[in-house]
């Protein structure tokens, strides 16, 4: 719903989202449908909902609806909202039970190995016109680590600019860490809802709101997460508001995108930053949908760090971005692929394996 029509993105989205029900019930994960509501709760709010519902409608989203505060009112009795856009086909996953499942199909393949703990410092081709890529342990001097390939696909989230520019790529578009803060319903409130409950989306491009997400997790079992805050990180490993890094903030300031997308949202931008370390602020937001909810209802839960880029426009990039027939047509880079990209993960990767068979001259 949120992606343009004709974008790869929206086209990966709805694909990936299949291929991830599929997968999940072929491998026996844990998953849910749980539907999700998008929340309008001012008048003015319901344009928003009839462009969201176009655009989920030309990108084959099924089941689309909008409902009003009366049916809203059966399904989700604490939400507020004088209309929604209802999408029963949404569901939640953990998303590392997927990914060490796809570990252990690497590794029962014999053709493949997963290599943890590599920090990668450096990319060259060798006399045999092979690249050898290099590097050691996070913050360790050694020992030196190197794999040798014919071809290589980078997609290094956090740090895709850094190791595309490694493998020959471009100095641009760089990556822009934004820090999102959660919180969890206490045990006696997770009935709070019972679907995934989002705001409109407030513009700018980062945020899509405090929302509310059920979730089906290995570790933390059935919980109610309240979250995530858009607060820019001055660390790409910045799971704290006090994480700096020196080099991560002069990367910041070489973002003529984040600069101008900073100066024309001042509000939103200062408004992420103080509900991050203000958890009266942070309920607050998250009241506007559900307001019967209070700060001694929910206590802290985890944080991540979102990869985003940023147009020279100041806009965040719309598509995910791919650098072909880098490094003397040895490399592809995958240089921007944020949210929905573990909805489309496996639309993602069969993306990338029909480019890399293209540039890469692969026969089946």
């Amino acid at each position: 719903m949120y992606y343009v029509p004709g974008t790869t993105m929206a086209r990966l989205c709805v694909r990936g989202a299949e291929m991830m029900y599929y997968y999940c019930e072929k491998k026996k994960i844990p998953h849910e449908r749980v539907g999700k509501l998008i929340v309008a709760t001012k008048e003015d709010e319901i344009p928003i909902l009839q462009t969201l519902l176009e655009r989920g409608n030309a990108n084959g989203v099924k089941g689309l609806e909008i409902i009003n505060a009366e049916q809203i009112k059966i399904m989700e009795p604490n939400v507020h909202a004088v209309a929604a856009l209802h999408s029963p086909n949404t569901g939640i996953v953990d998303y590392g039970a997927v990914s060490r499942s796809f570990q252990q199909e690497i590794d029962a393949t014999k053709r493949g190995k997963v290599v943890l703990d590599f920090n990668v410092e450096k990319f060259e081709h060798t006399q045999e016109k092979l690249v050898r890529i290099s590097g050691r342990e996070l913050h360790q001097r050694g020992p030196k680590k190197s794999v040798v390939a014919k071809k290589v696909i980078t997609c290094a989230g956090l740090y895709s600019d850094r190791v595309g520019q490694l493998a020959g790529g471009a100095s641009k578009p760089r990556v822009v860490p934004f820090r999102g803060t959660y919180y969890q319903m206490k045990p006696e409130f997770r009935n709070v809802v019972k679907r995934n409950i989002y705001p409109v989306p407030s513009g700018g491009g980062i945020p899509v709101g405090v929302h509310f997400t059920p979730t089906v997790n290995e570790r933390r079992g059935h919980q109610i997460i309240v979250g995530p805050g858009a607060c820019l990180s001055f660390s790409r490993e910045g799971y704290f508001f006090t994480d700096i890094s020196v080099r991560d903030v002069f990367s910041l300031f070489l973002s003529f995108g984040l600069v101008k997308f900073a100066v024309t949202n001042l509000n939103l931008a200062f408004g992420e930053m103080y509900r991050d370390v203000n958890k009266k602020a942070f309920i607050d937001e998250a009241r506007k949908v559900v307001p019967g909810i209070d700060e001694s209802m929910v206590e802290e839960s985890f944080a991540g760090v979102m990869a985003q880029v940023f147009e020279d426009t100041g806009k965040a990039a719309a598509d995910f971005i791919f650098e072909r027939n880098a490094f003397n047509g040895t490399v592809l880079n995958v240089r921007n692929a944020p949210s929905p990209a573990c909805t489309a993960s496996l639309a993602i990767a069969r993306e990338v394996v029909d480019l890399a068979a293209d540039d890469f001259k692969w026969t089946k």
